[in-house]
């Protein structure tokens, strides 16, 4: 009987410290990468577009547009300053699939938003775009 009582204190305290270091492991930290950014942190990690003029993918039609690129951490910046002519294509190349018709809606200004995001993502080797917003929109 005794025997079984000290097995069954060693059972239990194995599962505890078990527990206890499961959930110290594997709790997820809480980083400064999930928190929201600061305005400055906004100001310091995004670039500005020069004002891109292209054709629509409707003949006769063209934007003239200009997008803020926010990036997630310095590197990101960096490297992406050091691509000015690869973003410049990826936004050109991303316009000109619209149709006039799709770009003058809040959904069509969106959508170019998001697939602008994925597309630079794909570009970027040390960091990520959070988001690109268009700071300046015109169609013809």
């Amino acid at each position: 009987m005794k025997k079984f009582k000290n097995i069954l204190i060693i059972l239990v305290l194995a599962l505890a410290i078990g527990g206890g270091g499961a959930f110290f492991f594997l709790k997820k930290p809480v980083s400064s990468e999930d928190a929201p950014l600061t305005a400055e942190e906004l100001v310091e990690l995004s670039i500005d577009t020069d004002t891109i003029t292209t054709n629509l993918a409707s003949v006769g039609s063209f934007a003239v547009v200009q997008f803020n690129i926010a990036l997630n951490n310095k590197k990101a910046k960096e490297e992406t300053e050091k691509r000015t002519s690869e973003v410049r294509a990826a936004v050109i190349s991303t316009i000109a699939g619209f149709q006039k018709e799709e770009l003058i809606s809040k959904e069509g200004i969106e959508s170019l938003e998001k697939q602008l995001t994925l597309k630079l993502n794909d570009m970027l080797e040390k960091g990520k775009v959070e988001r690109v917003l268009v700071t300046e929109f015109k169609v013809q």
